[in-house]
């Protein structure tokens, strides 16, 4: 009966253990996010992709490489389809935790289209501090 309580506090230990170290990883994680508001054509025919980025996780962002967006629009009663791409690089971006940017980008040279609704994915390569 001693051996068994042994073993089960020993096993209690170990799964504290995991777990304060597994959170400690997770706490460090940095995370960059973007969230796109409008997307709207100018009276020259330039799109428009306002949004902001917010660091939601626990390092501050010191830079963005890159950052690729997808625009997609949609139609009453038709389905989605490939507007434009575009890549955006060496984005001067400072965030600490928490923090949020507002931003536009902008894309020339792209085909005017009538839409009803839009969305937006996107990837982000980006620096930060440990």
């Amino acid at each position: 009966m001693y051996n068994r309580q042994l073993r089960l506090l020993a096993c209690a230990i170990l799964l504290v253990a995991v777990s304060f170290a597994l959170g400690a990883t997770a706490m460090a994680a940095p995370s960059l996010q973007w969230h796109s508001d409008s997307v709207y054509f100018d009276g020259r025919g330039i799109l428009h992709i306002e949004g902001y980025f917010y660091n939601n996780g626990t390092n501050t962002i010191t830079w963005v490489n890159w950052h690729q967006v997808d625009v997609y629009f949609r139609q009453h009663n038709t389905n989605w389809w490939h507007h434009t791409a575009a890549t955006f690089r060496d984005l001067n971006l400072y965030l600490y935790p928490g923090e949020s940017k507002r931003w536009t980008f902008r894309i020339h040279n792209v085909d005017y289209a009538y839409f009803d609704f839009w969305r937006v994915t996107w990837n982000v390569n980006y620096n930060f501090n440990r």
